[in-house]
C-alpha cells in the first residue's frame, strides 16, 4: 500500500468508523450531485427573476420620474406651489414613491412630502437661469430606496430640482423565495439519504468494518486502537472489540512476566538487562507480596542510603527512613490502595542545605497469582529547587514593583491636594514622581535582562558616548535617596571625561544595581563613595565603597548568581530580587572587563567595576 493511499485511509478514519466509509462515500457522493444540480437551479433561476426584477424596477423609476417631473413643471408654470406640494403629498399616500422634494440649489426647498423640510414659501421672482443636467439614478442596497435626481425646466429655465426617493425592494423578493425553495429541497434529500444510510449501515456496517480489520492485520498492524470497530454497528462489532482486548490481555501478561523474570534474573536469557538496570540513574526496586524487596539497583543504593545487598531480601518496612515507602506499598499490595501510584518522599524543608525530594512511581503487577510491587524512584531536588526559587522570585519581584507604584501614588494625590501656590510640595513631588519611574523602569529592565540570558540572547549595542553624562545621571539618582537615610554619598570624577565605545544603557543598568546596593545595605550614617579612573587606553574603572554591613567570605561569589542574596539575618527585612548583582557582572563580561569584590562582616564592602578601552576591546572583538 502506497503512503498517499494509507494517509488518505486514517484521514478518512477520523470522521467515519471503520466499514463505514464505502456507504459514506455514495452519501457525499449522493448529497454532493443533489447540492450541485439544485444550487445550480436555484442560482440560475434566482439570477433571472433579478435581472427582470432590475429591468422592471429601473422603467418604473424612468417611468415615474418622468410623469412627476412633468406634472412639478405644469404646476411651477402655473406658480401653484400649493398643488406642488399637493401632489408630493397624494404620491407618497398612493405609494408611488417613498419621499420627493422640489429644491430650489442655493435657495432652499420649496416641496416636500416632509412638511418640515420645506423652506421657501413661494418661487422667487428673479431665479438664476442655470444649466440642464441630466437625470441621475442611485440605488442603496441598505435601504433598497432609489434616488433620483432630475432638473425641472420652467419657462426655459432649469432652476428647479426634482429629488425622489422609490422603494425598489421587490425587486429581490423572487429570488429569494427560490433560494429558500432550494434549501428546503436540499434538507429534504438530506434526510433521505441519511434514513438510506442507516438502512445500510445497520445491515453491512459490522460485517465490512470487521473485513477491514483483518486486511489490516494481514497487512501488519497490531495497535489495539486501529483494529477496533465501532460497537453502534451491532453485537458482531461487540463481539471482535472483546476478541481484540482478550488478546491484549494475554500479550499485558506474557509482558509482565518476562519483565519480572528479566529483571530477577530468573530468565533463561536475560539479555544483560541486570546490567542496563545498574547502570540508569533511576532507582528501582522489586517488591514481592510478602513484603520483601527481590531486586534493587545501584541507584536504588544511592537514593535510600544504604548497600545494595542489604537492601535485597529485607523487608520493605525496615529500609531506613522509608516509612512513607514502606506505608504506600504495603497499602497497595493488601488492595486498599490504587494499583498505580506516585508519591513524594524524603526531606522537604530546607532543600538548599539538606534537603532532598524523590518522587516515586509505584505500579501493581499480578504474576500468575502472585502479587508485586515494581517502584522506579527518582530524584527531583533540582526541579523543586528551580520552582521554590521561581516563586520567591515572583515574590519580590511583586514587592519590588509595588513599592515604586505606591511611591507614585501617595506623591499624586499629595500634587493634586496641594494648592495651587504651593510650587514647593508640587515640584517635590514630581521630583519624587520622576525618581521612582526610573526606578521602577530600572526593575523591569532587570526582570526583561534575566529573560533574555535565560534565552541566551542578551546583547550590547555599542556606541559612542560621553561618560561624563552617566555618573552625571548616576549622582543626580542617588543624592536624594541618600540624603533620606543620613547616608554621606561622594563622587571622585575625573576632570575630564573621555569618550567611550560601549552599551551606555547596559552600562547605567550596572552602575544604578551596583550603587543602588550599596545605599541599601549601608546603616543610617554611613558613607559610601564613587571613584571614577580612565588610563591611557580610556579603559574605565569603577570603585564603589561603603561601610555598610560587609558579606561574609563564604558569601562573596555566590551573590553573583541569579535569585541569590546574601545568607545573612540583618537584611532579612530588606526586599530584594538578587538580579542586580548577577546582570551587573554579566554586564560587564560583555564588555570585555568584569567585577571584583572586597568585602569583610561590619567594615563594608568594595566593588570593582572595570571595562578595556577602546583600543583593547576592538583588539579583543
Amino acid at each position: 500500500m502506497s503512503s498517499s493511499a494509507f494517509s488518505s485511509k486514517l484521514n478518512l478514519r477520523r470522521y467515519f468508523q471503520r466499514g463505514e466509509t464505502l456507504v459514506a462515500m455514495t452519501g457525499m457522493a449522493f448529497i454532493a450531485i443533489l447540492s450541485f444540480v439544485v444550487g445550480g437551479f436555484a442560482w440560475v433561476s434566482a439570477r433571472s427573476i433579478e435581472d427582470s426584477a432590475a429591468a422592471q424596477a429601473e422603467q418604473r423609476v424612468s417611468e415615474t420620474s418622468r410623469f412627476l417631473a412633468s406634472q412639478a413643471e405644469l404646476r411651477l408654470s402655473d406658480h401653484d406651489v400649493s398643488g406642488l406640494r399637493r401632489m408630493l403629498l397624494d404620491s407618497v399616500a398612493t405609494s408611488i414613491i417613498d419621499n420627493g422634494r422640489v429644491r430650489i440649489p442655493g435657495v432652499g426647498v420649496i416641496a416636500s412630502s416632509e412638511p418640515n423640510e420645506i423652506t421657501v414659501n413661494a418661487i422667487p421672482e428673479d431665479l438664476a437661469s442655470t444649466a440642464q443636467s441630466p437625470m441621475s439614478t442611485v440605488f442603496d442596497p441598505q435601504t433598497q430606496l432609489a434616488r433620483v435626481t432630475e432638473s425641472l425646466q420652467v419657462d426655459g429655465n432649469h432652476a428647479f430640482v426634482l429629488e425622489l426617493e422609490i422603494d425598489q425592494s421587490q425587486r429581490i423578493a423572487g429570488s429569494d423565495t427560490i433560494r429558500a425553495s432550494s434549501v428546503g429541497i436540499v434538507t429534504v434529500g438530506l434526510v433521505l439519504t441519511l434514513v438510506v444510510y442507516r438502512r445500510f449501515r445497520t445491515r453491512l456496517g459490522a460485517l465490512a468494518a470487521i473485513q477491514e480489520s483483518l486486511r489490516q492485520i494481514q497487512s501488519g498492524e497490531r495497535r489495539t486502537d486501529c483494529l477496533r470497530v465501532g460497537e453502534s454497528l451491532g453485537a458482531d462489532a461487540m463481539a471482535w472489540n472483546t476478541l481484540l482486548a482478550e488478546r491484549d490481555e494475554l500479550d499485558r501478561a506474557i509482558c509482565d512476566n518476562e519483565i519480572i523474570a528479566i529483571s530477577t534474573g530468573t530468565g533463561s536469557d536475560p539479555l544483560g538487562l541486570p546490567l542496563a538496570c545498574n547502570a540508569l540513574t533511576q532507582a528501582i526496586l522489586l517488591i514481592d507480596q510478602d513484603q520483601s524487596v527481590m531486586y534493587a539497583n545501584g541507584a536504588a543504593s544511592v537514593m535510600l542510603g544504604a548497600i545494595r545487598d542489604e537492601i535485597v531480601g529485607k523487608s520493605v518496612n525496615e529500609l531506613e527512613g522509608q516509612e512513607k515507602l514502606a506505608e504506600q506499598v504495603v497499602g497497595m499490595l493488601n488492595g486498599q490502595l490504587p494499583a498505580r501510584m506516585i508519591v513524594e518522599l524524603g526531606e522537604q524543608g530546607d532543600l538548599e542545605v539538606s534537603g532532598s525530594v524523590l518522587r516515586a512511581n509505584m505500579s501493581l503487577v499480578d504474576d500468575d497469582g502472585l502479587t508485586r510491587v515494581i517502584v522506579f524512584i527518582e530524584d527531583i531536588t533540582q526541579q523543586k529547587l528551580s520552582s521554590q526559587s521561581q516563586n520567591a522570585f515572583i515574590a519580590q519581584a511583586t514587592h519590588e514593583l509595588r513599592t515604586p507604584l505606591t511611591t507614585i501614588r501617595l506623591y499624586c494625590e499629595e500634587a493634586i491636594e496641594a494648592d495651587e501656590d504651593d510650587d514647593q510640595i508640587v515640584e517635590k513631588s514630581l521630583n519624587v514622581i520622576s525618581s521612582e519611574a526610573r526606578r521602577l523602569e530600572r526593575i523591569v529592565g532587570d526582570m526583561l535582562c534575566v529573560s533574555e540570558i535565560e534565552a541566551g540572547s542578551m546583547s550590547i549595542r555599542r556606541d559612542k558616548f560621553r561618560t561624563g553624562q552617566l555618573f552625571e545621571e548616576l549622582q543626580h539618582d542617588y543624592e536624594a535617596q541618600a540624603r533620606e537615610k543620613s547616608i554621606e554619598l561622594s563622587f571622585d570624577l575625573p576632570p575630564k571625561f573621555p569618550t567611550i565605545d560601549a552599551d551606555k544603557d547596559r552600562l547605567g543598568q550596572a552602575m544604578h544595581n551596583i550603587l543602588g546596593n550599596a545605599i541599601k545595605y549601608t546603616p543610617s550614617g554611613g558613607k559610601v563613595s564613587v571613584a571614577v579612573v580612565f588610563d591611557e587606553n580610556d579603559a574605565m574603572t569603577v570603585e564603589i565603597r561603603d561601610n555598610g554591613i560587609g558579606i561574609d567570605p563564604s558569601q562573596q561569589e555566590r551573590i553573583f548568581d541569579r535569585f541569590t542574596r546574601a545568607d545573612d539575618r540583618r537584611i532579612a527585612h530588606v526586599t530584594g530580587s538578587g538580579l542586580g548583582l548577577a546582570l551587573a557582572r554579566q554586564i560587564a563580561r560583555m564588555h570585555g572587563g568584569d567585577i571584583t569584590l572586597e568585602s569583610e562582616v561590619d567594615e563594608g564592602s568594595v566593588f570593582t567595576f572595570s571595562i578595556p578601552g577602546n583600543a583593547e576591546a576592538s583588539q579583543a572583538a
